[in-house]
């Protein structure tokens, strides 16, 4: 059975250890049929990233929603499915944002990995 993100521990400190970016992507239109990004917004945190086990991607493929990786952020509002994250060469678009445990100390996303 997949973990649900209720159930997840708060990571410590020292496995906050990957310098990202989290940044809010908008399409726009560039003349009569192309589609250019707009990014803004754009906030730098320290997180935690770990892949998902098998259980939770198989999960995400039957559901047509592919997660897999879990990021531990800093407690942070307001992050949609509208917003990207980026760590060195690495892009992740968000599938879903939660408080752990609905406290205030952390925020954790799921996320599929695009490149």
């Amino acid at each position: 059975m997949a973990t649900s993100i209720t159930t997840l521990k708060a990571p410590p400190s020292q496995q906050l250890n990957k310098r990202v970016q989290i940044r809010l992507r908008r399409d726009v239109p560039l003349g009569d049929s192309d589609v250019g990004q707009v990014f803004s917004d754009t906030k730098p945190r320290w997180a935690r990233i770990q892949p998902v086990g098998t259980a939770v991607y198989a999960e995400g493929q039957q559901t047509d929603h592919a997660i897999t990786h879990r990021i531990w952020l800093r407690k942070i509002d307001g992050i949609t499915t509208a917003h990207e994250v980026v760590h060195k060469d690495s892009l992740y678009r968000v599938l879903r944002s939660a408080d752990l445990d609905g406290g205030n100390a952390f925020t954790i996303l799921e996320v599929e990995q695009l490149q």
